[in-house]
């Protein structure tokens, strides 16, 4: 009977399919970016593979993530990227487990009713096929979580080691991940909010606080890797990439996140528990559960918080909370462990393949057939794949980091700069811009309008390869 839930745990897992982990627009130029530190044994501070040569500079804000991943797929190709995803996920669901069980010591409750344990069943299966593609959140995903629970149990225990263990949070983060290392200075800010309520602030707490945000100062980068996210949003450019925008509610594949955010409203009359803390970490969740997809993330990830000490006084839960099953998280942990174990060794026995539909395999294929060994050709294709162009080989417009191409330095046709040429310039636009930045090839997509291919046609001739996601102009006879 006590090894019926850790094998459920397992079946559940099976059916988290690797290949979702795959694919994401932004994981090629994180691998190129990495194997080209590797190999140079350096951190990078200017773009690499672009029509700027290294003259663009560039904020290393993600750069540890880029070593580990470019580490494990050069040694074990793209299954290694799946290791990673595997061991990150395994230590996000143990931390959301011990985040119930913090939750619960606070309010001075004992053993979590199985009822908020089989919670994390679809929090860990919506997060799983959301936010784990092979991308530093991955990693700050549970370094944010168990960073959160070494500052509630230094709250409650006041013991040193706690302070150390945030201290190599803050440190990690800062160099995983960089962009999200605010969030975990505004929950410090929030239980030095509560500590100072409660009249039990000390001096030797802020220097303990300060010693956790010096820590966080300890990267490549400096101050300008965790002020980031300044970058990203300046003039709205955040806003043109979809995960960015703001969340369409009436949109079905939305609903789930409708859903959370109905019972996450339901339940908090019944957990905040007149805790200030709770109260401020109640409106930071809303606010970023409610911004967009991206920032979607932190409501999935603290809606256990909150959902575990609601249970004895919530109606309907109440009758719920009573129920009583062999649990055990020794043996459940180990059901998760045999799951995401059989899925490695899946995709090792069975490689996963990019998807040519939607990026450019067939066609970069091409280009590089007909390409002198060891020469990068330009290319310029759409902001999405752009990546993949550059992982294959390409000299591009702009990947997906943003910072190097938002400058003035990157200024061309239109005044755009060469974000807002990659982002508009799938349009009636392109011929100039093509005139104006002169690459080797350009690679439009079947998406396209027939209006559009005939414009294209018009401006650089037919095509001279036709590929499952799109088609090749050799635009060099063109200009």
């Amino acid at each position: 009977m006590r090894w019926i839930i850790p094998a459920s745990i397992t079946l559940i897992v099976l059916l988290l399919f690797p290949a979702n982990s795959y694919n994401d627009p932004d994981t090629f130029w994180h691998i190129e970016n990495g194997l080209y530190m590797i190999e140079h044994k350096s951190v990078l501070h200017h773009a690499i593979h672009t029509f700027y040569g290294n003259n663009l500079p560039y904020i290393p804000h993600e750069y540890g993530f880029e070593f580990i991943e470019a580490a494990l797929y050069r040694t074990f190709g793209w299954p290694g990227t799946y290791l990673l995803t595997a061991v990150s996920f395994g230590l996000l669901m143990t931390g959301l487990y011990r985040l119930m069980k913090v939750s619960r010591q606070e309010i001075g409750f004992q053993n979590i009713p199985f009822i908020c344990t089989l919670l994390l069943v679809p929090v860990g299966l919506w997060i799983y096929y959301c936010y784990f593609t092979s991308r530093p959140q991955i990693i700050s995903a549970f370094l944010i979580v168990w960073y959160f629970i070494w500052m509630r149990q230094f709250k409650m225990t006041d013991q040193l080691r706690y302070v150390i263990a945030m201290m190599f949070g803050s440190c990690a983060i800062a160099n995983i991940h960089a962009g999200v290392w605010p969030v975990i200075a505004v929950f410090s800010g929030m239980q030095i909010a509560e500590t100072l309520w409660e009249k039990s602030l000390r001096w030797r707490h802020m220097l303990l606080y300060g010693a956790v945000a010096l820590a966080g100062m300890l990267n490549p980068g400096g101050y300008r890797s965790i002020t980031y996210v300044l970058v990203v949003t300046q003039h709205h450019y955040n806003r043109l990439i979809n995960e960015w925008k703001p969340i369409d509610f009436l949109d079905w594949e939305n609903i789930p996140i409708v859903l959370i955010l109905i019972f996450f409203a339901y339940i908090l009359p019944f957990s905040l528990h007149k805790k200030v803390f709770r109260i401020l970490l109640m409106l930071g969740i809303i606010y970023l559960g409610v911004t967009n997809i991206k920032q979607n993330l932190f409501l999935w990830l603290f809606v256990p918080y909150f959902a575990t000490t609601e249970t004895p006084y919530a109606y309907g839960l109440r009758s719920l909370s009573k129920l009583r099953l062999p649990f055990r998280p020794a043996t459940a942990a180990l059901g998760l462990a045999a799951g995401l174990a059989i899925n490695a060794v899946l995709v090792f026995a069975n490689p996963p393949q990019v998807n040519a539909k939607q990026y450019p395999v067939d066609e970069m294929n091409y280009i590089l057939a007909h390409t002198d060994s060891g020469a990068r050709p330009k290319v310029i294709s759409t902001y999405g794949t752009s990546g993949y162009a550059m992982y294959r080989g390409a000299d591009v417009l702009c990947d997906g980091r943003q910072d190097p191409f938002i400058t003035e330095a990157s200024k061309g046709v239109f005044g755009w700069n060469a974000f807002e040429r990659s982002m508009y310039g799938f349009s009636d636009k392109l011929p100039q811009i093509v005139k104006a930045d002169q690459p080797d090839y350009l690679i439009t997509p079947n998406t396209s309008s027939s209006r559009l291919q005939e414009q294209w046609e018009t401006a650089f001739g037919k095509p001279i390869y036709s590929g499952r996601y799109g088609k090749v102009f050799d635009t060099r006879s063109s200009l």
